[in-house]
């Protein structure tokens, strides 16, 4: 069976050591960076396939022989969501969006609305900073989480005011329980801890947002 490959695009999200995106590439990786996530990969050694953006938060030089998608920085758009669409158009449906969260609100914020986009298309992607993951998964899927034991792992309704989960291999387990995003009701979802690995979260109805503290 063939192995899906991934687009891997690298975001301008600020990094304390921009070697921390080799934890998430890979040699077939294709790999396209977002304007000033050019600049984190030339830092770490990684060369792209694409770059993509209006190349505003880069600085630095261009590479002559790396094909350009130049962006207007009069847009809509962000350059992630660029970038993403090139993957899409690439004909890519795993993506990993490293070096996307951290740094300024919305701009994590503008990621976390890429993401939903990716999902809504039927996509693989998750959200890498690097201190944290982002997830998000649907009625009627359950995701394998490959985290180190003692990780911290919440979850919370995302796009939906409910969602029903149950957690395995969690400190604080649930079956088929409902998470709600109402302001009466408690933030149940927050700090959980991985005790077995892999442990596994199912969404039974609604939609959840998973996020992942990692250790550095």
């Amino acid at each position: 069976m063939e192995e899906v490959k991934t687009c891997l695009i690298i975001g301008a999200a600020p990094l304390q050591n921009p070697h921390s995106l080799l934890s998430v590439y890979h040699l077939n990786d294709f790999v396209i960076c977002a304007d000033g996530g050019l600049q984190a990969a030339q830092e770490c050694g990684i060369c792209p396939d694409l770059a993509v953006g209006d190349f505003d938060s880069f600085q630095g030089v261009v590479p002559k022989e790396l094909p350009v998608i130049p962006l207007n920085p009069r847009k809509d758009d962000t350059d992630m969501l660029a970038a993403v669409n090139a993957g899409l158009e690439r004909g890519f449906r795993r993506f990993v969006l490293a070096g996307s969260l951290g740094g300024r609100l919305d701009h994590s914020y503008g990621n976390l609305c890429v993401l939903h986009h990716l999902h809504e298309l039927g996509c693989d992607a998750v959200l890498v900073g690097e201190k944290e993951e982002a997830y998000l998964i649907g009625a009627g899927e359950v995701r394998q989480l490959d985290c180190a034991v003692g990780t911290t792992v919440s979850v919370f309704p995302y796009a939906c005011n409910i969602c029903n989960v149950s957690y395995a291999g969690m400190r604080y387990p649930l079956d088929h329980h409902d998470l709600f995003s109402d302001l009466h009701q408690l933030p149940m979802g927050v700090s959980n801890v991985v005790e077995e690995s892999p442990c596994s979260i199912a969404v039974h109805s609604g939609m959840a947002l998973v996020l992942i503290v990692k250790e550095l």
